[in-house]
């Protein structure tokens, strides 16, 4: 069996992230939107949004994570969420999405961060259960979170 070896994505990855996220998209019963552009812009644009590590094992990409960075605006100090976590069927219950919690732990740290979030899908009771495994503290009482939907009307008002 390869090493595993994770590395920051760059801009030539970007097809394979875009894959990655499709395959993460339809396990959870959901068809990926994100172009190839909007991905660029949002990990390697002027104002990038965040970091993607990507798990490597030889010359094959086997899994990512996706970094979104925040702000805690009451103590401006940074948050950070792993926003996606995707590990080839093939190679899960390896220790691939281990690493990358790793990778984006120590990314999160470097820049100041007191925590880092994940979450999954509630029917994903096999990452759950991996994160429970991997000793990650649950968070049980971080409230209800509510949808408010924006729409745009034909002239771009927005109701």
């Amino acid at each position: 069996m390869t090493d595993t070896l994770i590395e920051v994505a760059r801009p030539r990855d970007l097809r394979r992230m875009q894959e990655l996220i499709r395959e993460l998209s339809a396990f959870h019963g959901d068809e990926a939107q994100v172009t190839l552009e909007q991905l660029q812009g949002i990990f390697f644009g002027s104002n990038p949004k965040g970091i993607a590590f990507l798990a490597r094992e030889g010359s094959e990409t086997v899994g990512y994570a996706g970094v979104l960075e925040t702000v805690a605006v009451h103590s401006a100090i940074p948050r950070f969420d792993i926003h996606h976590l995707h590990v080839v069927e093939t190679r899960r219950s390896r220790g691939v999405g281990r690493k990358l919690i790793a990778a984006a732990k120590n990314y999160a740290t470097m820049r100041g961060a007191r925590g880092l979030t994940i979450g999954t899908d509630p029917r994903n009771a096999t990452a759950q259960a991996a994160y429970r495994a991997m000793g990650l503290e649950e968070i049980t009482d971080a409230g209800p979170r509510f949808w408010i939907e924006i729409t745009t009307d034909t002239s771009g008002k927005v109701d």
